[in-house]
């Protein structure tokens, strides 16, 4: 038995055949396989032949292929309707559903990832995957990856995809920090993940503008009965300036920002933002140039590099930090 792709594409040619009424020689059967694209030689669909009829590991059951000697034609008792639902995978194919499969792993902490799970069971069965392959499908120190602790909100993430897909216009209940809890008529457009968090974007239908909110503060989420047209929304366009979730209402602003050399090294590795810039690299300093629209997550990540980071413009942005550092100071100050 030839266990391989092209193997199992003749097998699945001649299967369908043999599941047809009637009988067939094995000359028709070698001319279907022409027909279908298969290049194989005429002796190579007779062994083929007489291994789907004496060896049933190859679908891992009995075919029920039997050969008529007398009229020299192959028919078959009853071939499995399943058979013909198997995928066909390509090595390349299945090594990404390997990686996928355990990076998914990271979620396994949502109510969701059962079904996931589950899908993916489904999915690694019903393939031509080997049996040696699949051991690793089960390896639990294969790849790991980050782990995603469950989080408040989590439980709304497939209602919330089935609005998003279906354009139904629902209402969320959502409490900010430290205020009362309020109803949100919105249309649900996407679930975008940020820093282990998930947050929903979506169309304030009373402001008529876009809205985001974070799901660990959704307090409960009702479909309604109207639905809406499709929103042209560009991703990327939307959050091409933002650092992290927050889109503001404000004009992106350039920022230069000078780095010692040895963090220097790790920001050309992975840029801080999209919009990354490099204006100058010596062996002393990494200076570059982002443009954003400045927010709590901006100012965050630059003071998380502390005097390994000086902001050198513009001066608004600059003094900011010259304040904030001030007053981080005293809070060092020997008692």
């Amino acid at each position: 038995m030839a266990d391989n792709q092209k193997a199992l594409k003749r097998y699945r040619v001649i299967l369908k055949i043999l599941s047809r009424e009637g009988s067939f020689t094995s000359k028709h059967i070698h001319q279907a396989c022409l027909n279908s694209g298969i290049d194989a030689g005429y002796r190579t669909i007779q062994k083929d032949l007489e291994d789907l009829r004496d060896d049933d590991a190859i679908f891992g059951r009995n075919l029920g292929i039997k050969n008529d000697e007398k009229e020299k034609k192959w028919y078959s008792t009853g071939i499995p309707k399943e058979i013909f639902t198997a995928l066909e995978l390509k090595d390349g194919e299945i090594d990404a559903l390997l990686f996928y499969a355990k990076t998914i792993n990271q979620y396994q902490g949502y109510p969701v990832f059962r079904d996931i799970s589950q899908a993916m069971k489904k999915v690694i069965e019903s393939s031509n995957i080997s049996k040696e392959r699949k051991k690793l499908f089960k390896l639990k120190n294969l790849i790991e990856p980050e782990t995603h602790p469950p989080i408040s909100g989590i439980e709304f993430i497939v209602d919330l995809l089935k609005a998003i897909s279906s354009r139904n216009i629902i209402e969320v209940e959502y409490e900010r920090f430290g205020k009362e809890s309020k109803i949100h008529r919105i249309k649900p457009i996407l679930l975008k993940e940020d820093k282990l968090m998930w947050y929903l974007i979506a169309f304030n239908i009373k402001h008529n503008s876009y809205i985001t909110f974070a799901l660990d503060r959704i307090k409960n989420v009702s479909s309604t009965e109207d639905f809406f047209e499709e929103i042209k929304f560009n991703s990327a366009e939307y959050f091409k300036y933002s650092f992290g979730i927050t889109v503001s209402e404000d004009a992106p602003v350039e920022v230069t920002i000078s780095f010692d050399a040895e963090q220097g090294h790790y920001l050309k590795t992975l840029p801080i933002h999209p919009t990354q810039v490099i204006l100058k690299d010596t062996k002393k300093e990494l200076i570059l140039k982002v443009t954003v629209k400045p927010s709590y997550e901006f100012f965050s990540k630059i003071y998380s590099y502390c005097s390994h980071a000086r902001v050198i413009s513009p001066n608004e942005i600059k003094d900011i930090f010259r304040i904030n550092f001030d007053k981080a100071k005293e809070n060092y100050k020997l008692s």
